[in-house]
């Protein structure tokens, strides 16, 4: 008899194959669309590729804000009595490290858990730390390394289904949103989704540039004023961002930048009217 466990575990290790490349060509057709349709496939596998993310250049900062010169000093003072042999060098030597890695644990903890809990989805009490206002941009650009254009392509073009999905978002990020507002030329509108990040409702317009793939157009609520086009890069995506209305935008894709920034004008013309 199957379990949810054992399903969950076979689901898990597809995933994984379909991160890693090892899938057949048709196999991977099947599951870019399986994962398209379904939003749980999509945070599990959200979820999975954090394994393949660069701890060690993460913790870098953190070891080297390490106390490693304050716990040398204390080596220092000890009593000659505790330094004499080798066996209890070996002693406060092993003091030391577990001292060094109880600090950088505490430390990794206080900087790296609100974003492991909005990885998963999940509120993590207890934390209240500043998040950064370009931290959700950055969320985006990780998400978005897990799309392909066949995430996209197996997506049937339906209007009817595109203004339903548009009311949702509307609903919850006060913006009046039409598939005509957000026709994009040389792009396909694809899908509207719904996300939550740092407590935020985050409002997603996938398309689909025949050249270079997925391309998205986001977007958040926000206090802040108004502010021009920006332009950045992460996760190898180029980024355009600006702040209109009440909300905070992004143009997201591996287009080249010029033609982004055009069809951030447009789209941002068409939203402000």
């Amino acid at each position: 008899m199957t379990t949810p466990k054992d399903t969950d575990r076979r689901t898990d290790e597809l995933l994984v194959a379909y991160l890693d490349g090892e899938l057949t060509a048709d196999r991977h057709a099947a599951l870019a669309k399986q994962i398209a349709e379904d939003l749980e496939l999509q945070r599990r596998l959200l979820v999975l590729s954090g394994g393949n993310r660069p701890f060690k250049q993460a913790f870098e900062p953190l070891l080297a804000q390490a106390p490693e010169e304050r716990m040398r000093a204390m080596l220092s003072r000890l009593p000659a009595s505790s330094r004499t042999t080798k066996a209890s060098s070996w002693r406060v030597m092993g003091a030391m490290a577990a001292g060094l890695m109880l600090f950088i644990a505490g430390f990794a903890v206080d900087r790296l858990l609100p974003d492991l809990g909005t990885s998963l989805g999940v509120l993590i009490p207890g934390n209240d730390l500043a998040r950064d206002d370009d931290d959700w941009r950055q969320a985006v650009a990780e998400y978005l390394t897990l799309y392909s254009a066949d995430t996209l392509a197996s997506i049937p073009d339906d209007d009817a289904l595109r203004q339903r999905e548009l009311e949702g978002l509307q609903n919850k990020l006060a913006i009046n949103l039409t598939s005509r507002q957000l026709a994009a030329p040389g792009l396909s509108f694809k899908r509207a989704q719904l996300f939550e990040y740092d407590g935020r409702p985050l409002g997603q317009i996938a398309y689909l540039d025949p050249g270079s793939g997925p391309v998205a157009l986001c977007m958040v609520r926000s206090e802040g004023s108004n502010s021009p086009q920006q332009v950045e890069q992460r996760q190898g995506f180029n980024i355009v961002y600006w702040t209109q209305a009440g909300h905070d935008f992004m143009m997201i894709g591996r287009i080249p930048v010029p033609r982004l920034q055009d069809l951030a004008t447009d789209l941002s013309g068409r939203l402000a009217g």
